[in-house]
């Protein structure tokens, strides 16, 4: 087998685990993604290589999707156990925020601006996984990342292919045999896909964008959930869903509303929006702003700056 899977535990997310994928690489191994900061992860790697007969200390690599906690919390652990070059995308790097209070000020301002009640955009303070998991996201910034650009050739039989949207700076990689795709592609789900705080980042366009830059008749292996047969047919599926999306939020903007307004309208699978926790409220919302985003771009929307920002066909 070219490569093996492990799958890392994610407490209290409804995701349930992440997968980490070991590979051989020269006289050692490298991982795609490492897991969350928490005790049941740690001891699921660390017992999950033991599995394998891999002992820590031969991990030399490690190639990190994107800068989200449950992919890249436990590389400090790592740090500690072993000596690996730490790989992630160059974009990822240039634009995360110096601190988590500047990080979680942007996003409740903002998230006010479209219309979200206080205590669901100040929430974002408190249920944010870089609140919950802080001290570890603070370690890791400080690690020795080393940046990876679009096409750029990798040991363990890897390129990177740069692929914004889910994060601006969210890479995939490519070997002869498959992708691992990260959060960009996932079997069941679709990707999280939310306004950034970042001047002239279209979320939704750079994702449509990157979705068929990837497009290809091959296996895909995500971060959560079971292996793709066929990415090709997946990112079919993902653009006409946004495609349907789109077509939805249009179709809701009979008079102006905010952001917020239109997620609560929209049609959610995991149920009406008034159900959801504070945490999925916000997805929601994210999700609602950056389509908004797009069809502004497009000339479909425009927006109204009030106290609050209403959008109106």
């Amino acid at each position: 087998m070219s490569f093996f899977r492990l799958k890392i535990p994610l407490p209290g997310m409804e995701l349930g685990h992440v997968n980490v994928y070991v590979l051989r690489c020269g006289d050692g191994y490298g991982l795609i993604d490492v897991g969350l900061a928490t005790y049941d992860a740690a001891l699921s790697l660390v017992r999950g290589l033991k599995s394998l007969g891999i002992k820590p200390a031969e991990i030399t690599k490690v190639y990190v999707t994107h800068f989200h906690a449950d992919h890249i919390t436990l590389a400090q652990l790592l740090a500690e156990v072993a000596s690996p070059d730490l790989f992630i995308g160059e974009k990822e790097l240039m634009d995360i925020a110096t601190s988590f209070e500047e990080l979680a000020k942007m996003y409740a301002e903002e998230y006010k601006r479209h219309g979200a009640p206080p205590d669901v955009a100040e929430a974002f303070l408190k249920v944010h996984p870089m609140a919950r998991f802080r001290k570890a996201f603070e370690d890791v910034w400080k690690l020795d990342w080393r940046p990876v650009r679009d096409g750029d050739a990798l040991d363990c039989g890897l390129k990177a292919v740069w692929t914004p949207g889910h994060t601006p700076g969210h890479v995939v990689y490519v070997a002869d045999f498959g992708v691992f795709t990260g959060d960009h592609v996932l079997p069941k789900i679709t990707p999280n896909i939310s306004w950034y705080p970042i001047p002239d980042f279209n979320p939704l366009k750079e994702y449509l964008q990157s979705l068929r830059k990837v497009s290809r008749a091959a296996k895909a292996f995500p971060a959560h959930g079971d292996e793709i047969p066929d990415l090709s047919t997946r990112v079919a599926e993902l653009l006409s869903h946004h495609e349907r999306r789109l077509a939805e939020v249009l179709k809701l903007l009979k008079e102006p509303m905010t952001t917020y307004q239109i997620a609560q309208r929209m049609a959610w699978d995991a149920g009406p929006f008034e159900q959801f926790d504070v945490y999925n409220k916000i997805f929601a919302i994210g999700e609602a702003y950056s389509h908004l985003l797009y069809l502004e771009e497009q000339g479909a929307v425009r927006r109204i700056e009030k106290d609050v920002v209403y959008w109106t066909r």
